[in-house]
């Protein structure tokens, strides 16, 4: 080590030998080493959540900085009261391990660098784990989601973790993630959300990157038949039956509601002017052959759809609820009786169980 440079980095050393630059020390080698960990984590997509973009973004820099700025805050102070006492060292600490003091705050430093490293290790692995889960999404924070989690439980997707269809795969939305996520726990720390949770999600990710990790609409479905029970409120409580025949097409023909809809190089756009997405005066639909077709509802004047959100349809604008679905008291009973769950011949079962279904 040069003379020149022992001179500068020796008043530093001695003055940095205080509780606080110590304790700066150890908040930015753990935010620096957690950080590091995560980073990667994020940036290859192998477990993206929004919480986890806020440890790796917005807290860990955080600890980092303040750290940073509790080493020469702790310097300056250690500075200014041993000038005000009269005993500031008039000769540096020479920057040599024979020095005691030089090795004790090397060994602090090594120390601390090493724990962290094992401690981070475990750490991250465990903390992305268990952000990943159900568990995490459903119960532990998302108390607000007590209702929704209910739905998901009975839902023909109880299998697919949350983050699955809520942010998907890949770096791209980690962004996104973050943002939105720090804003849930905004909400939640200060009582902020609505009751009940609105829908649509306004930031739900594209059905083409998750809904289609699973599903494949493009291939060919056959027609379905599609029996609905329902039971009235009589004392027999009299079953009627409604068949439908559901063309689901798809593949490389242009028929059935998948066909049409999402054949080869098919977009459909449209226009919503609420939030519910319910009024639509616009709907644009591409063949992928050239052809562009333009649909106004009735009332609507051309070029209404400036001006208001366009989306590009998905699967999410029909199967809108698909792991969240609420059913109504009389839809729900049907179920339950059609599937033998309820006693359909108890008389006046129908009429009874809805009065108290309903009932506040």
């Amino acid at each position: 080590m040069t003379g020149s440079l022992r001179e500068w980095l020796s008043p530093i050393v001695q003055l940095s030998n205080n509780p606080i630059s110590l304790t700066g020390v150890v908040l930015t080698t753990t935010g620096a080493v957690l950080w590091l960990f995560l980073l990667p984590t994020m940036l290859t997509g192998s477990a993206s959540h929004p919480y986890l973009g806020i440890a790796t973004f917005l807290i860990l820099p955080g600890v980092f900085f303040l750290g940073l700025a509790l080493i020469p805050l702790g310097i300056w102070l250690r500075k200014r009261r041993e000038k005000r006492r009269g005993i500031l060292p008039a000769e540096p600490v020479v920057l040599d391990f024979r020095n005691p003091q030089f090795r004790r705050l090397v060994a602090f430093f090594l120390v601390t660098t090493v724990a962290n490293v094992v401690i981070g290790a475990q750490f991250t692995y465990r903390a992305v784990s268990y952000m990943e889960s159900v568990t995490f999404c459903g119960q532990t924070c998302h108390t607000v989601m007590q209702p929704e989690f209910t739905a998901y439980q009975n839902s023909p997707h109880s299998r697919v973790d949350c983050v699955a269809c809520h942010i998907g795969p890949g770096a791209n939305w980690f962004v996104k993630s973050k943002l939105s996520g720090s804003w849930q726990v905004v909400s939640v720390t200060f009582n902020l959300y609505p009751r009940p949770i609105p829908t649509p999600v306004e930031n739900l990710r594209p059905a083409r990157e998750t809904c289609e990790q699973c599903h494949w609409p493009q291939k060919y479905g056959a027609d379905r038949i599609r029996i609905i029970d329902k039971y009235a409120e009589d004392e027999a409580n009299t079953n009627a039956k409604t068949v439908l025949l559901m063309r689901i097409g798809g593949g490389k023909e242009t028929r059935g509601i998948h066909g049409v809809h999402l054949g080869p190089g098919v977009v459909i756009r449209y226009a919503h002017s609420d939030k519910q997405r319910q009024n639509i005066p616009w709907v644009e639909y591409n063949d992928g052959k050239g052809r562009v077709t333009q649909y106004l509802a009735e009332g609507a004047q051309p070029g209404v759809e400036k001006g208001l959100d366009i989306r590009v349809m998905d699967c999410m604008d029909c199967h809108n609820r698909p792991s969240h679905a609420y059913e109504m008291p009389e839809t729900a009973l049907d179920h339950a009786m059609s599937a033998g769950e309820a006693p359909g011949d108890l008389p006046f079962f129908k009429r009874e169980a809805l009065s108290l279904l309903k009932k506040d």
